[in-house]
């Protein structure tokens, strides 16, 4: 994490990787694509050393440790196989921490990050809304499966409290999603980690609402799920994940355990999405504003508009259902996506094939309009 008190998150999210990448002098960010790296000179007796294989005093004797040989400068942390580390992915890890105010590491998706917070935490019982993304869901059977011992306890996706009289206790993980995937519902996170014992975590999908809109660190979670593929990325051109936590020595678990879950992010989609964060608040902050504009217009359509809309018959958005937990979530910003139920099956399938500016596809958060008929792949959701 590089963050700079004193800068505000647009210049934070130009120059925080500023000298993660020493002695370069590019303006934008090169793109490197070797998967292996030429160690300094003293980097195989060093680990050596490490293990004990040879003793300090020989290597002084064969004057190996001696300084002004050839080869690559001595480093502290080397670069040595792109599974570990890369510069790009550093950097963009950097700019990732500084703008959600913790420690970021980078995944190959967002249902890899998603999968990799289940191993590191390892709960024995998880929380969670039986709504939301069907991916997670997916990631969380994939966890069950084999530890029959892991307890599921599914909240209320009508409520945005804890359930009366909660209490979460080490070895539970809360797993909440917000806005919550279809219909946007947010939760209340500080009331969640206020019934939360030592050792207990609560860890939060942002993917609809990344910073700037809602900082979920700041409102109490232990830990951010982010799909970079989405808001983050914003080009429809990168698939990866992030998740982002407040402490330093669990981003360094997360890392280590990565390296052999082998969900590392390519040296490609690093830097899109580090080229993406430059413009991260102009474009996100622009869609908010362009969602809730819709989102008042569909639900209260002026007279001229009202016989053409008679076709909607709900809005879901922060802004009309929930803007009061808005304000109190230290002023959060409504999500880039809103919902519509239509009056019919009928008119919601033409609605996705008649607009000249919306494509009929999946995702979100790009600078494209995208529009999806959510029914045909998710039976959880109605018919409209």
């Amino acid at each position: 994490m590089n963050a700079d008190p004193y800068l505000d998150f647009s210049t934070l999210a130009i120059h925080a990787d500023m000298g993660v990448e020493s002695g370069s002098v590019d303006i934008a960010a090169p793109l490197h694509v070797s998967t292996t790296f030429e160690y300094p000179t003293d980097y195989n007796l060093r680990i050596a050393l490490s293990k004990g294989v040879v003793t300090e005093s020989d290597a002084l004797g064969a004057h190996l440790l001696s300084p002004g040989l050839p080869g690559k400068p001595q480093q502290d942390q080397p670069l040595v196989y792109s599974r570990m580390a890369t510069t790009t992915r550093d950097r963009v890890e950097s700019v990732l921490g500084a703008l959600d105010h913790g420690h970021a590491v980078t995944y190959a998706s967002g249902l890899a990050a998603i999968h990799a917070a289940f191993v590191f935490f390892n709960p024995s019982r998880i929380f969670m809304a039986r709504a939301g993304y069907h991916g997670s869901h997916g990631v969380l059977d994939l966890f069950k499966r084999g530890r029959q011992e892991v307890e599921v306890i599914f909240l209320s996706e009508a409520d945005s409290m804890p359930p009366k009289d909660a209490v979460f206790k080490r070895g539970d993980l809360v797993w909440l999603e917000m806005p919550q995937n279809p219909n946007g519902e947010i939760f209340d996170i500080p009331a969640f980690k206020a019934r939360c014992e030592t050792g207990a975590i609560v860890a939060v999908d942002l993917t609809f609402a990344p910073p700037p809109l809602m900082y979920g660190l700041d409102l109490g979670a232990d830990c951010v799920m982010h799909a970079s593929t989405k808001f983050l990325g914003g080009h429809s051109d990168l698939l990866g994940g992030v998740l982002v936590v407040k402490d330093e020595e669990i981003a360094k678990g997360l890392r280590s355990d990565r390296t052999f879950l082998g969900s590392v992010m390519g040296n490609m989609e690093a830097w899109l999405l580090l080229r993406s964060l430059r413009t991260l608040d102009v474009r996100v902050l622009r869609q908010s504003e362009s969602a809730t504009a819709l989102a008042a217009w569909l639900a209260n359509p002026p007279e001229a508009d009202a016989k053409a809309l008679s076709v909607v018959a709900k809005v879901h958005h922060a802004s009309l259902q929930q803007p009061d937990l808005l304000v109190r979530l230290n002023n959060a910003r409504p999500s880039g996506v809103l919902a519509i139920e239509f009056t019919s099956a009928q008119h919601a399938i033409l609605m996705c094939n008649r607009l000249k500016l919306f494509k009929n596809a999946t995702s979100l958060g790009g600078v494209e309009s995208l529009i999806d008929w959510r029914r045909a792949f998710d039976d959880k959701i109605a018919g409209g």
